[in-house]
Order: C-alpha cells, then sequence, then structure tokens
C-alpha cells in the first residue's frame, strides 16, 4: 500500500466525521468523547473542528484510514505543551505502518508550534502503548479514573515527547 498523509481541512468533515464515529464506536474506551454527543454535533461544528484546530490523516488512495491531530495549550506559561489527541486507526489500516506515517506527520506538525507534546492513552490499549513508546513518548504517570465506559473505570497513561 502507498499511503500519503495531509492536514485535513473544512473539506474533509464527512469523511472526517465518519472514522471519528467509527472510532467511538469501535473503540469506546479509547476516546474522552461519547458516541452519543459526538453524532449530535451539527455539520458546521465538524467544518468547525477541522478549521481551528490541526487535524491530519492518512490515506490509500482516496480512503480516509487513520486520523489525529494536536493543540496546543493557549496560557502565557503553558503555550509550550501540545495534546495529541483524537488518533484512530481502521483495523485494516493498523499493523501496517500507516500509524507511523500519521504520527511523523502530527510530531512534525507539532514541532513547529510546541516543546512538548502530552498524549493520555488507556492503558488496557497494549499496541497503542508500544507505538508510542517507539515514538520516544514515555510514561510520566498514571490516571487510574482515566475514564469510565458503561460503568467499567479504565486506568490511563500519561504519556510525554520532548519535542525541543
Amino acid at each position: 500500500m502507498s499511503y500519503t498523509v495531509r492536514r485535513l481541512s473544512a473539506d474533509d468533515s464527512l469523511a472526517y466525521r465518519t472514522i471519528r464515529l467509527d472510532g467511538l464506536e469501535d473503540a469506546p474506551a479509547a476516546f474522552g468523547a461519547s458516541l452519543a454527543e459526538d453524532t449530535a454535533l451539527p455539520d458546521e461544528e465538524w467544518k468547525a473542528r477541522l478549521t481551528r484546530n490541526f487535524a491530519y490523516g492518512v490515506f490509500d488512495g482516496s480512503e480516509l484510514g487513520g486520523i489525529a491531530g494536536f493543540f496546543a495549550e493557549g496560557g502565557a506559561k503553558t503555550r509550550h505543551r501540545g495534546h495529541l489527541v483524537g488518533v484512530y486507526m481502521r483495523p485494516a489500516f493498523r499493523a501496517t505502518g500507516a500509524s507511523r506515517l500519521l504520527l511523523d506527520a502530527v510530531i512534525g506538525a507539532a514541532r513547529e508550534h510546541v516543546q512538548f507534546l502530552y498524549l493520555q492513552v488507556t492503558q488496557a490499549n497494549t499496541p497503542a502503548v508500544r507505538l508510542y513508546e517507539r515514538m520516544g513518548f514515555v510514561v510520566y504517570g498514571k490516571d487510574p479514573g482515566g475514564l469510565m465506559v458503561d460503568g467499567v473505570m479504565h486506568e490511563d497513561y500519561l504519556m510525554m515527547l520532548r519535542l525541543a
């Protein structure tokens, strides 16, 4: 497969919405958002998210196979910090190298804006944890109450990558 990675725009909002909702349904413990909440969002909000945030996609031809984004904190004392968010890879794109290409692009973009990149990942998501570790992220803490999904508590790793 030959993958391409690019920043998503408002023109990608339908494909982005579709993969985001697929991710929330497929892996509810991987996201702070809920399927019900995001399903209810109007089309304008999906376009706005892609306009105001850094969201990237990995494609095989025209098929959007994975998404990831980051945002920088806005305070004067914290704008050197960014957060990797919304990472999801369709099953057919997993273990193909697409995840690494996507994260390389997001990290490269983040490097232009922040000095540290943080993320939160469910401890039980071993493939994601291993990928982040291979990308240079290190665990600096744990959140025992990271998410509660259907009454089940999921512990999260807090990870960070120094970019500068």
